[in-house]
């Protein structure tokens, strides 16, 4: 599921940042171009480089650059902006971010390069998530529960099978939690939680849809 969902480009913040030679809004800016084809007066492009201000922040502790980049979208160009910017800059490691939220890291080490999920389970959870038909609200986890509000959408008929395909997208991005607990929010608020062990047991064909069923509890709300 994860790397399906295509977030839409979001304006980056203003920048700055010192290292082997100054890393301008102008070096984010052409990364950025060459790896989403939007060059300055290229007729695809509704964004111009001056449109697009880089955030970059760098730091060198020891001989080794650090730096953090505010991308302006999760994609398939996400992977080659990083190493661009790690190689043009012989960075140590290089965190992007989005909206706030780390989600991928590129790491050197002796030569090599290597890419690593960094995203937080709930914005895992969250993003998993937005593949179904809702809106969701919260997203909190703790070690023992994984907890979700949300609105569902769509219509009555896929309810439970949305149930537990969601469920088991929530326990596989937390898989130390116990209970997995779903808050719809609508006309009729409703939690409905599983544990863990059930949601397990599912997943290998040791439930009936009865036993699955029998499962669920309806917690007040």
């Amino acid at each position: 599921m994860k790397g399906k969902v295509i977030f839409l480009i979001l304006l980056l913040l203003g920048a700055y940042a010192y290292v082997n030679g100054y890393i301008s809004p102008d070096d984010v800016r052409s990364a950025v171009n060459d790896l989403t084809g939007k060059e300055n007066g290229d007729a695809t492009s509704t964004l111009t480089p001056s449109e697009i201000p880089g955030n970059v922040s760098v730091s060198t502790v020891n001989g080794s650059t650090y730096v953090r980049l505010d991308v302006p979208a999760v994609n398939e160009n996400l992977t080659g902006l990083l190493y661009r910017v790690a190689v043009e800059r012989n960075a140590t490691r290089v965190d992007a971010y989005y909206l706030g939220e780390p989600v991928l890291r590129l790491t050197k080490t002796n030569g090599s390069y290597t890419f690593e999920d960094i995203r937080t389970p709930e914005f895992r959870i969250r993003t998993d998530l937005a593949l179904f038909d809702v809106n969701v609200f919260d997203v909190d986890v703790t070690n023992e529960t994984a907890a979700v509000s949300l609105e569902y959408l769509a219509d009555g008929g896929s309810f439970w099978n949305d149930y537990f395909k969601m469920a088991f997208a929530v326990l596989e991005n937390a898989p130390w939690v116990e209970e997995v607990r779903i808050t719809y929010i609508g006309e009729r608020n409703a939690t409905f939680s599983i544990s863990s062990e059930n949601l397990l047991h599912a997943w290998e064909g040791k439930l009936t849809a009865e036993e699955l069923a029998n499962a669920v509890r309806e917690d007040s709300t």
